[in-house]
């Protein structure tokens, strides 16, 4: 061992630090500021600092055997010692080799299980956002039919409503027929009476001509037979004109019983076109609607599309931190092994 130096610095030796580092390395720990303070029991690290450095820059040359007592040689001629020595710093050397690698894998195990944690999570919400947008897409779907079939429904009533306006309006035309054949055989009949009439006054007119001419004698009598045929002849008028009357009574009745199918007619197919222009608003607010579901599911499905690429993207960079953590153990076991090995091939 070198000359041993003393230091006034709180009592502390340098033989003092010298053997409690031998006894550190020979305990197989590597010595330090702090584990050679607690191998003494004193000193302050500012004083055990410049002496530890010492021992270390002393220890080549204590190794090499340049002032250690000679304690026996093995069969390659090198001082056990030496050996020894050269053992435990290998061992210590190895043995915090060890623990930092444990504490790298430790940690590397951490992350990669809080970046697994992670992705479960991220798979469980993405899983719950699926479900959403199903439950979502069912209800629109739902809707889609629901506002379809009121379209449907809208659309049968309409041409319901069509088909018994056409039949109103063919009713009312053949109500107008009726009645037009109706007046118009009223007409016929009124032309007949008045026809009729005619011709029985000319024919009593001549025969009452034909009387007179025959009867110049009995004039009186046959004046009395004029005035009864006068009498008749007006009874008949009379009649006529009563039937007349009747006719023409007949006729503005069948008029006004024409003019008011005219107007329960014109009642009815503005009616019927209120009912049509009200239908088809109903199915141009329909159509909105559907077209206005049918936009909101195309956003939905738009979304559901980006979170499925998202996830897909997540997924894949999971992967290549798996593949790039996989790859740092290997290297940590490829170099964990190598440094096992380094004590043969230096042997």
């Amino acid at each position: 061992m070198n000359e041993i130096r003393q230091t006034p610095s709180r009592g502390i030796q340098e033989d003092d630090v010298f053997k409690a580092a031998d006894g550190l390395l020979s305990e197989g720990l590597r010595p330090t500021i702090e584990r050679v303070r607690q191998k003494i029991g004193r000193g302050s690290p500012n004083t055990v600092s410049p002496m530890l450095e010492r021992w270390f820059a002393s220890l080549g040359q204590r190794l090499a055997g340049g002032t250690v007592p000679a304690a026996g040689n093995d069969a390659d001629g090198v001082p056990v010692s030496v050996r020894n020595a050269t053992r435990l710093l290998w061992e210590t050397a190895r043995r915090e080799a060890e623990e930092v690698q444990r504490g790298e894998l430790a940690s590397a195990r951490s992350e990669l299980q809080e970046r697994g944690n992670a992705l479960v999570e991220a798979q469980a919400a993405l899983a719950q956002r699926e479900d959403a947008f199903a439950q979502a897409r069912v209800s629109l779907d739902s809707a889609l039919a629901s506002s379809q079939q009121a379209r449907e429904t809208l659309e049968r009533q309409l041409k319901e409503h069509a088909i018994e306006a056409h039949r109103v309006r063919i009713g009312l035309d053949d109500d107008i027929k009726r009645l037009t054949a109706l007046l118009s055989q009223a007409g016929e009949t009124q032309q007949r009476i008045r026809r009729e009439h005619a011709e029985a006054v000319a024919a009593k007119d001549q025969d009452l001509r034909q009387a007179e001419a025959r009867h110049a004698a009995q004039e009186r009598r046959m004046l009395a037979e004029v005035d009864r045929a006068r009498q008749a002849a007006k009874q008949l008028e009379a009649e006529a004109a009563k039937e007349q009357q009747r006719r023409i009574q007949s006729e503005e009745a069948a008029a006004l019983t024409l003019e008011v199918g005219r107007r329960t007619l014109r009642a009815t197919e503005q009616a019927a076109q209120q009912l049509e222009r009200e239908l088809r608003d109903q199915l141009a607010k329909q159509t909105t609607l559907v077209a206005q579901v049918q936009l909101q599911a195309e956003g939905l499905q738009q979304r559901l599309d980006d979170l499925h690429q998202q996830l897909s993207e997540e997924k894949e960079i999971h992967e290549r931190t798996r593949v790039l953590l996989a790859t740092a153990l290997a290297n940590m076991h490829t170099i964990a092994g190598a440094r096992r090995s380094s004590p043969k091939k230096t042997k």
